[in-house]
């Protein structure tokens, strides 16, 4: 019985960690060249700017094996609870790694930077220069915005300024060649934001074989 006990807190507590603490997670491409390399095993750290809570069943580790099966999965994708997260002890800022879901596919992870922030609350400058930065905004804040006879109507109504309800980021890659970013698909919500990353764990040169593959100098390399 002691064993079984055992073995239900050390499950319980990997869940803990990895839904308020941190996890790890893979970079599968150069988009964030020369900074971060494909291969490298990240520490996302969901402290720093709160962990967030589950969105659905397969959001929770264990339980989430039931969405394996076919039908309980597309039965979950319909749901979406309330988002709320912990308080973390920073806010996101320019400069800053993050790790965030994919705007096209909220499963799949992506790393870039901050590039600029829409701060919740903060009126943004809406005309037809700014529109198409905005644009993306305005829409996943639960906006409405139109053109027509050469006017830009928001809302309904004209209007110059919008003041979104949440707070917006600006993601780049570093590799601006080589970058699927905020550049296509527009600002990300607060809500995507999974954690900062902080350091590399380790990481693996795919062409290179067996020890030699390893990067020994990015071993717990720490980043700002």
């Amino acid at each position: 019985m002691k064993t079984g006990k055992y073995i239900v807190c050390i499950l319980l507590l990997c869940c803990f960690i990895r839904m308020v603490i941190g996890e790890p997670c893979v970079v599968p491409s150069g988009s964030m060249e020369p900074t971060l390399l494909c291969g490298d095993r990240l520490w996302i750290n969901k402290m720093a700017y709160g962990g967030r809570f589950p969105s659905r069943w397969a959001d929770i580790p264990l339980l989430n094996v039931f969405t394996w099966i076919r039908p309980l999965r597309l039965a979950d994708e319909k749901n979406h609870w309330e988002y709320r997260r912990l308080p973390g002890y920073r806010r996101p800022k320019p400069g800053d790694i993050v790790v965030f879901n994919s705007p096209a596919d909220p499963r799949l992870l992506l790393v870039k930077r901050i590039a600029r922030v829409a701060a919740k609350g903060e009126p943004l400058r809406i005309d037809k220069r700014t529109l198409p930065l905005y644009r993306s905004l305005i829409l996943r804040d639960g906006g409405k915005v139109t053109e027509k006879g050469g006017k830009i109507y928001i809302d309904g109504k004209t209007g110059s300024h919008y003041v979104p309800k949440r707070s917006f980021y600006y993601m780049e890659g570093d590799n601006r060649m080589n970058s699927h970013d905020s550049r296509s698909f527009g600002f990300i919500s607060e809500e995507a934001i999974v954690g900062k990353f902080d350091f590399v764990l380790f990481s693996i040169d795919s062409q290179k074989q067996w020890w030699k593959a390893i990067r020994l100098r990015r071993m717990m390399m720490r980043f700002p």
